[in-house]
């Protein structure tokens, strides 16, 4: 149980960072005029982080759903 426990735990850490990360890109693409082309590669960044979180969020269900059952 102390392992699902610190996986669940290392999983959230990592979703939030994650989410931290694209919210910081974010607020840089904010900044930048619609013409600057870094903004294409600041959203392929942010789509690339998004499709790690969604595998993320589903271990984070999955180890909670597990640590549920053990109980």
């Amino acid at each position: 149980m102390a392992d699902e426990g610190e996986d669940l735990r290392s999983t959230m850490e990592a979703i939030h960072r994650d989410a931290e990360q694209i919210a910081a890109l974010e607020e840089k693409k904010a900044d930048l005029p619609p013409t600057d082309p870094a903004i294409v590669t600041i959203s392929r960044q942010v789509q690339r982080i998004a499709a790690e979180l969604k595998d993320l969020a589903v271990a984070e269900r999955e180890l909670a759903e597990d640590a549920q059952a053990a109980t």
